[in-house]
């Protein structure tokens, strides 16, 4: 029954042409055999540059982290691919408070990363590694958690009118219009009943030991205006920071310190002040 199918087949155009060109087939199988092999070849290559690539990155990882920090201070090799793997790690971890542009959020009391004056530490890239590491309030074991600001107002510490001379004289401490009166009053209550030197320091030049930050403005955690820092004094401030070391990685917790580091290190004053 196939044999009428069979000589229809052999009769077509292509089958004759097919007959009268005997080269054809042998042909087409070089050309497939060559296409298969040049994608056997591609597939080899983009593996080997793949791997290249992955083995490159982890030997720069291993090195991020191996090296003491001090010394990638002063790597601008190793601070150009810290930044590089930084960027992503902030954009998806840490810029929803601090801002994509590392601002801060005065609402949310999320500090400027991005100029030279820190809670804890000097800005080094051990300090600012610490806090990502372990965080602040966040329960760690590690964490910054020595005090907090406390709600001199709310405890009847101070009363209302003692609040809002202590306020008074920040506003003088940071050179904004205030009220001289009330200012020399909220000045005794900061030495004296207040105890605010105890962790802002005699000079309100604050103290990283505590995160107690300075007064003198113009970088404010939480604003630096009249009711602003009447909403601090009274009802006192419990700032958090989520430690991250079971979230990120070793190579990111470094990369992000580097980076906050290198970002900081713009707005730093140059020279004595």
């Amino acid at each position: 029954m196939f044999r009428p199918f069979a000589d229809w087949l052999a009769d077509t155009p292509l089958s004759k042409t097919l007959q009268d060109h005997a080269w054809v087939v042998p042909t087409s199988q070089s050309i497939h055999i060559l296409a298969v092999s040049i994608v056997w070849v591609a597939t080899a290559v983009a593996l080997l540059c793949g791997l290249g690539y992955w083995l490159r990155l982890h030997s720069l990882e291993a090195s991020l982290v191996r090296r003491w920090p001090v010394e990638l201070a002063h790597d601008p090799r190793m601070i150009r691919f810290a930044v590089s793997l930084a960027r992503p790690a902030y954009a998806r971890h840490c810029a929803s408070c601090h801002g994509t542009d590392l601002r801060g959020n005065q609402a949310s009391g999320a500090p400027n990363l991005a100029d030279s004056i820190w809670l804890y530490g000097d800005g080094g890239i051990g300090d600012i590694e610490h806090t990502i590491l372990y965080g602040i309030r966040s329960g760690h074991p590690k964490a910054h958690n020595v005090t907090d600001m406390p709600a001199e107002g709310r405890l009847h510490q101070l009363s209302a009118a003692q609040v809002d001379d202590v306020v008074e004289f920040v506003l003088a401490l940071s050179r904004q219009p205030h009220v001289a009166t009330a200012a020399e009053r909220g000045r005794k209550l900061f030495y004296d009943k207040g105890n605010c030197f105890d962790c802002h320091a005699n000079d309100a030049m604050g103290n990283t030991d505590y995160g107690a930050p300075p007064l003198l403005g113009p970088n404010w955690n939480y604003g630096g205006d009249r009711p602003a820092l009447r909403n601090s004094i009274h009802g006192g401030r419990h700032g958090r920071c989520p430690a991250w070391i079971s979230v990120l990685t070793p190579p990111q917790v470094r990369a992000l310190a580097v980076y906050l580091y290198v970002e900081s290190a713009k707005t730093a004053p140059q020279g004595p002040s």
